[in-house]
């Protein structure tokens, strides 16, 4: 009977280390992500940007206001979606604000176009489309919103 329990803990004991490596390995993918203000935000990207598409400081004074505004605008839809009480989008209200996000997204890409030189914006079109689909990946594997990355910020 001892060895039994014996070997019982064993396993128990076993398989509650192997877990906890598991969660090592993992990093802070299990970790819900700190929530930034619009400006802290904003300044994460820049800084991001400015090491990936190697900004001169003119570019970066430019680009500031941009990613400022962009998030404001962000923040606001957050608030207003919140304000909503997390009710369920109507199909209307969902193709009206994908529109309004898209028609955003053109003015951004518009503004900064003007700012980057050709293979930066080129780089931050890449950079994009390689975020979208990790984001669209967390998705399938049902880890989107559990501290995965959103929106560039990695």
């Amino acid at each position: 009977m001892k060895k039994l329990i014996i070997a019982a803990l064993m396993v128990v004991s076993i398989s509650a280390f192997a877990q906890e490596n598991q969660s090592e390995k993992k990093g802070n993918k299990g970790q819900k992500r700190e929530k930034l203000t619009p400006e802290k935000r904003s300044q994460a990207q820049l800084d991001k940007w400015t090491t990936e598409l190697t900004l001169n400081a003119q570019q970066q004074e430019q680009i500031k206001p941009i990613l400022a505004e962009q998030n404001a605008k962000m923040e606001a839809m957050r608030a207003q979606r919140i304000a909503g009480n997390g009710k369920e989008m109507t199909p209307e209200e969902r193709v009206a604000f994908r529109a309004k996000r898209q028609d955003d997204k053109k003015a951004n890409d518009a503004k900064l176009q003007a700012i980057l030189t050709p293979d930066q914006f080129k780089k931050m079109k890449e950079i994009e489309k390689a975020n979208m689909e990790k984001m669209r990946e967390g998705r399938r594997n049902g880890s989107w919103g559990n501290g995965g990355n959103m929106g560039g910020e990695n």
